[in-house]
């Protein structure tokens, strides 16, 4: 009996995640603790989807009709994912999506550890640590984004790769391709894996000429053609040049600078070790593993946006997999030297438990020093609703669906299945734009992060605006209208 429970423990652990970041996600939105990017940005592309539209964003600009969206991030993806929001049109329905895929990300991983240590309780942890990994954290906390979506096709690559289930591999690469365009450098390294550590040349030779060539064709034709620009994530640092193309070259001709930008300001070290860290290290185990975690590490330590330095956001979720996979192949590694002492040897399942118990230690332990939401999740004073809310809610309700409206940025993600939504902003105006409707409190959050004080002198002067008639102000709360004027 209790070996027939065990395969099922992964899965109780799965639903238990998918369960409590779901909860989590869904409490942020009830509470208005989500922001127009992303979470509003990506719930009008989708409503957009939903209902035969292009997937133009008023709010990515402020401008109407906006940038299509594709040429933003590259996330076809969301396509597939329609008809889950055809059963349920709502915001609410991409934070639980983005919960099940990274939940069910976790079963390549148990399975990938089953493989190669043969042993129950050590995959069933490094199942956890990647679970509870506190990049994986910080994207739930965040909002939603496709970046996060990825750690499925990710985590069912390496797993067909190693099972050798070529269907499901190329599945899962264009599953990838089409997720987010880091991710095609991603298979890159992958393919790279195949042929170096897996000894499988013509896939992996196969792999890497065929993610490089959708790198290309994406960032340099179907971006562009989206956007009516040029592609612009790299945002390198200007020593390493201004392409992904230049980067490699400078690395190639003189890594020392590469290396120099890679660890430098110490923050950087600093971000790189507490990633590592959760995973006991053992990653470093397997060298070759860490070049899994170069194309993340290239576009957030090798730019001059001081924002991707930390462990923030969604920036270090796609590479909770890879560093799971890196911590079994290290401890595989680990277990192979040290099984040649004699006396170490006749142990290797004490190994593997101490293994085991080091990840969820160290990921617990790393929860608490980085400050990341895991224990707070289980905090049920935060799942309490306030009165304000029930406000928040009425006034939202009372603003018809087809109209354009202008909202603090934790209202647009309730409000962003319309065409014209957009997040305030104090030029707008300026724009010859005048929404419909706005609203705005002083008590909620917003992006940009305004103090209390800046959105009552913002809220002052929208009350002093002769275009707009005052539907609703208690002291914090304000609904406004546009005038009508007749000819």
């Amino acid at each position: 009996m209790k070996a027939k429970i065990k395969p099922y423990l992964v899965w109780f652990l799965m639903l238990f995640f998918f369960v409590l970041y779901s909860a989590w996600s869904i409490n942020r939105y009830a509470h208005f603790q989500t922001d127009a990017i992303d979470l509003g940005l990506y719930a009008q592309t989708m409503w957009k989807y939903a209902n035969f539209k292009a997937p133009l964003s008023s709010i990515k600009y402020d401008t109407f009709p906006g940038p299509n969206m594709l040429g933003d991030h590259f996330h076809p993806v969301l396509v597939l994912l329609v008809p889950f929001y055809w059963l349920w049109q709502d915001p609410r329905m991409l934070l639980l999506l983005q919960a099940a895929f990274v939940a069910l990300a976790a079963w390549p991983i148990y399975m990938v550890a089953k493989k190669f240590s043969e042993h129950e309780f050590f995959s069933l942890c490094a199942s956890f640590a990647y679970l509870a990994f506190i990049g994986v954290q910080t994207a739930i906390d965040y909002d939603f984004h496709v970046a996060a979506l990825s750690v499925l096709p990710l985590s069912l690559t390496v797993y067909a790769l190693i099972f050798d289930k070529k269907l499901l591999y190329w599945l899962a690469w264009l599953m990838g391709v089409l997720t987010k365009e880091d991710v095609t450098l991603f298979m890159v390294v992958i393919g790279f894996l195949a042929i170096l550590k897996f000894k499988k040349e013509k896939l992996g030779v196969a792999t890497m000429i065929l993610s490089i060539a959708a790198y290309l064709l994406v960032t340099q034709l179907a971006i562009p053609y989206f956007k009516g620009d040029k592609f612009a994530y790299e945002e390198l640092d200007p020593s390493l040049g201004v392409s992904t193309v230049d980067m490699i070259k400078t690395t190639v001709v003189s890594p020392w600078v590469t290396a120099r930008v890679l660890f430098q300001p110490a923050l950087k070290f600093k971000t790189i070790t507490n990633l590592i860290a959760p995973f006991s290290f053992l990653p470093l185990f397997d060298p070759l593993s860490l070049l899994l975690l170069g194309p993340n590490f290239a576009s957030r330590f090798l730019t001059v946006l001081s924002q991707r330095w930390l462990i923030r956001y969604q920036y270090s979720v796609n590479i909770a997999p890879l560093l799971a996979f890196g911590t079994i192949w290290g401890m595989a590694n680990l277990v192979k030297v040290t099984g040649a002492v004699k006396f170490i040897a006749r142990r290797t399942k004490s190994l593997y438990w101490f293994g085991g118990a080091a990840l969820i230690l160290t990921t617990l332990i790393q929860t608490y020093r980085t400050q990341t939401p895991l224990f707070r999740m289980f905090n049920p004073q935060l799942y309490q609703s306030e009165p304000r809310f029930t406000i928040n809610n009425q006034l939202l309700s009372s603003i018809p669906k087809d109209s354009s409206v202008m909202a603090q940025s934790c209202f647009v993600p309730q409000l962003a299945h319309r065409d014209a939504i957009y997040r305030y902003e104090d030029t707008l105006f300026g724009k010859g734009i005048y929404p419909d409707y706005i609203i705005m409190s002083s008590t909620e959050h917003s992006d940009p992060p305004w103090s209390r004080p800046e959105l009552e002198e913002r809220i002052g002067k929208l009350r002093d605006n002769p275009r707009y008639e005052e539907l609703f102000w208690d002291g914090e709360r304000l609904l406004l209208k546009l005038l009508i004027k007749k000819d």
